[in-house]
């Protein structure tokens, strides 16, 4: 008597064309430039200027700016070295270290007016982020 191999199945050749496209759109909108929180595009960009760390309020650019909540900001450090980057101001953004050339993207989750500032030593840096609801 001849033993009967067991029947292998086989996934039709549309279907695995089928879920090799949908595993390629899923990574290609993983793909982000940014770190930190929040993601994808965001609803606002605030860049930190060249030799921003003794400029004030000029260290940003816009100084200061208007979002809604759930919206998404990204900061931007242009300056070549890196800041620390937290409110002042409880229930606001805090986008942390951010080294320079690189982005890092917050959702903004209250409603309210929040000052943020650099907090290395020596650094005199602030903006001002307005979230409506």
């Amino acid at each position: 008597m001849n033993p009967q191999k067991p029947r292998r199945r086989t996934i039709p050749l549309g279907a695995r064309i089928l879920a090799l496209v949908a595993g390629l759109a899923l990574v290609a909108g993983c793909k982000s430039s940014s770190t930190g929180g929040g993601g994808g595009t965001p609803n606002s960009i605030i860049n930190i200027v060249p030799g921003a760390f003794n400029k004030g309020m000029m260290a940003f650019s816009p100084e200061s700016d208007t979002l809604h909540v759930s919206q998404v900001v990204r900061l931007h450090n242009g300056d070549s070295i890196t800041h620390n980057i937290q409110t002042v101001t409880a229930g606001g953004p805090t986008w942390g270290n951010i080294p320079a050339n690189t982005n890092v993207d917050v959702t903004v989750n209250a409603t309210g007016t929040f000052g943020y500032k650099c907090v290395i030593g020596g650094h005199t840096m602030s903006g001002e982020i307005v979230v409506l609801p």
